[in-house]
């Protein structure tokens, strides 16, 4: 499989590409696609949360424990002192960091569930809601923050799978196919638990009309097909007028009479 560093720089030009897309489409402000693009390289790096001491699984307990301890601290901010406010939010970090990961690890494998398009909507669903209730984000923003991790964790996918063919031995590693998949095949139960968890996300979710208005498929083919590649030259660039230039040669070689 592809490694760490690959994953992180793949998932971060992906994401600035399609960032691209939408600044051009005018569906995100300006100062909010950096945000985007840091989705998309979060996103390319969650399919390996499995994987046991692992740099990005590290990562993403850290942040997890972070958000959850910031929504604690939202939720406690009223009721206590600093000094007890203060206690909340290691507790909660702590809890999920540790405590979360180790019980994670032990019940998970790699390549498993959390190596499916099913996980991949899964973590979509909820980007939407933290940036909804956490960050206060208007709904439409909330699902396209979503859908920039959802192609990162499509992104790593691919990777994995494209990793899985030995290109100059002309063979196939006995990984590929287990990375790029709907669901988990192999665990029914991990297969139904990750659907149940979907169900639960979507219905918590922020409504979805307006983003759904902006990227259903007619809208996006006209607009691609409108603004993919340029009406005229490419950068406004003209080739020379050659028969402009060959007629100045011309005249500045005839001898006067």
């Amino acid at each position: 499989m592809a490694n760490f560093n690959t994953h992180l720089a793949v998932a971060a030009v992906g994401s600035g590409l399609c960032a691209t897309v939408a600044l051009a489409g005018q569906a995100a402000p300006h100062n909010y696609l950096l945000t985007l693009t840091l989705a998309g390289t979060i996103g390319g790096i969650l399919p390996d949360i499995d994987l046991d001491k692992a740099i990005p699984s590290r990562m993403l307990f850290s942040a997890l424990g972070a958000v959850s301890a910031f929504i604690a601290l939202f939720s406690f901010k009223q009721q206590y002192s600093i000094a007890e406010l203060w206690i909340v939010w290691t507790g909660v970090y702590l809890a999920v960091r540790y405590g979360g990961h180790k019980l994670f690890q032990e019940r998970t494998r790699h390549r498993g569930i959390f190596h499916s398009l099913l996980a991949g909507a899964f973590f979509m669903g909820l980007t939407a809601i933290i940036f909804d209730r956490v960050f206060h984000e208007p709904a439409a923003l909330a699902w396209l923050t979503g859908l920039f991790v959802l192609i990162g964790f499509i992104i790593h996918l691919v990777l994995d799978e494209i990793y899985s063919v030995d290109i100059e031995g002309a063979a196939i590693k006995k990984s590929f196919g287990t990375a790029l998949k709907l669901l988990d095949i192999h665990s029914w139960r991990a297969s139904a638990a990750m659907g149940v968890a979907l169900a639960g996300v979507v219905m918590l979710a922020p409504p979805s009309h307006d983003f759904y208005e902006t990227v259903r498929p007619p809208v996006l083919f006209a607009f691609l097909k409108d603004r993919l590649l340029p009406k005229g030259q490419w950068f406004g660039l003209r080739p020379a007028d050659t028969t402009a230039a060959l007629e100045t040669g011309q005249g500045a070689g005839e001898k006067t009479p």
